[in-house]
């Protein structure tokens, strides 16, 4: 199980890490619209962050967790991009 976790985490984490973003095809505006309920450009993120489909929701979040991802999401994520952090992003 651990091989298929790195195998998946760590092309996604450095691609996260390089905030890559792809061009924006005819077949990545037909899948957002196959995805979405509503248009991709007025989503929500942040009221959708802790959205699951009922199927996928083997346990409730706890009341704690979702706070430390918030916090997490609203204070260091915005920490961890500024200088000097970001001097080790260039590398």
């Amino acid at each position: 199980m651990l091989c298929y976790c790195r195998l998946v985490y760590m092309p996604m984490s450095y691609l996260y890490g390089k905030r890559f973003v792809g061009p924006i095809t005819d077949l990545i505006q037909t899948l957002r619209g196959e995805l979405y309920n509503e248009s991709y450009h007025k989503i929500n993120w942040n009221a959708a962050r802790n959205t699951v489909a009922k199927e996928d929701h083997y346990y409730p979040h706890p009341l704690v967790q979702d706070l430390t991802w918030g916090f997490l999401h609203y204070f260091a994520e915005p920490l961890l991009t500024r200088w000097p952090f970001s001097k080790v992003r260039e590398y």
